[in-house]
């Protein structure tokens, strides 16, 4: 078996923020397993395969046909199926979001292979591949450990991983591949974009706003700003969602988006469990909220004991004087 197979996902014309950290977590665990390091391009993403070896990929595959313009299960699979034939890989990395959640465990059940979702953490331990998963709202922390010759599919969660340094001067060779039978099941006929949709699983910087603002005003006179004078994206929890405050695509937590971005600040967010599953993998926690003994600050990095509807005015100005010094 060879090493480990990436499959890339683009934003635009550019290889997407998960794809990247991929590549720079299967370069090590190539290195490691003593293979080399693929990419797999599926659909009209031919922009996207040349960027993969600027990341590290050591070959890239494409394969592309009308019935891969969309989205399907039957299709996408196929065509992954075709690169493992290929190349034969270890372990095949994707990211895990809804599409690669549907797309990962059809094409593990299709390759008979082992399947981890919403991984964290991969290593491989005396050879043999090793996967962690945190569950129960991060209360639990799963390892799985597959034996030596086991194919894997590991979906990741957003952020868990440094991403790539780009390398300009770095190319990989890049081989088309085809199905000679590409019928999905399903055909997409058309796509409509949300209204409103947020890419909140994207954002590296995350405001977030609780009942604890008090009413829907408030949010909306604090929240957004603190978040655009930061450069980032705001959330809500469930409470005000559920209240009418915020629309559900703002929403963070179990039944809403799960974050791990660079920077999480709640804002009058108590923190209950199903919150505290969405986000409590972020990497810096900043809460802040009247109550000392509200759940968010046990997992807080920093906590701020006070009123959010005087903070966070104070905390924008600062932040916006600063950037404009």
């Amino acid at each position: 078996m060879n090493g480990v197979l990436v499959v890339l996902e683009a934003v635009g014309d550019d290889l997407a923020a998960i794809s990247r950290e991929l590549l720079g977590k299967g370069r090590q665990l190539a290195d490691a397993l003593g293979g080399s390091l693929a990419a797999l391009a599926i659909g009209p993403t031919k922009a996207i395969a040349a960027r993969a070896g600027n990341f590290g990929a050591d070959q890239v595959y494409t394969i592309d046909a009308p019935a891969l313009r969309q989205y399907t299960t039957d299709g996408y699979v196929a065509a992954a199926i075709a690169a493992v034939k290929a190349f034969q890989p270890a372990l095949i990395l994707a990211g895990a979001s809804f599409q690669m959640r549907d797309f990962g465990a059809a094409l593990a059940t299709d390759l008979g292979a082992g399947l981890v979702v919403d991984a964290t953490n991969i290593q491989v331990v005396d050879g043999a591949l090793q996967v962690t998963r945190p569950s129960h709202g991060g209360n639990v922390i799963n390892t799985y450990r597959f034996a030596a010759g086991t194919t894997v599919v590991a979906l990741v969660r957003k952020q868990s991983f440094p991403e790539a340094a780009a390398q300009p001067d770095r190319s990989a060779p890049i081989t088309e591949l085809t199905v000679a039978e590409l019928t999905p099941r399903t055909e997409v006929l058309s796509v409509a974009p949300k209204a409103g949709a947020v890419n909140l699983t994207d954002a590296a910087i995350i405001v977030t706003g609780g009942r604890g603002l008090g009413n829907k005003e408030n949010y909306y006179r604090l929240i957004p700003p603190l978040a655009e004078a930061l450069g980032g994206a705001y959330g809500a929890s469930r409470a005000i969602v559920d209240d009418g405050w915020v629309p559900y695509e703002h929403q963070v937590g179990q039944t809403g988006k799960t974050v791990s971005p660079k920077l999480y600040i709640a804002a009058g967010v108590s923190g209950a469990i199903q919150h505290l599953a969405g986000m409590r993998t972020s990497r810096t926690i900043v809460a802040i909220n009247k109550d000392p003994e509200a759940p968010i600050f046990r997992i807080a990095t920093l906590g701020v004991v006070g009123d959010v509807n005087e903070i966070l005015p104070l905390l924008t100005e600062e932040i916006k004087a600063r950037l404009n010094r």
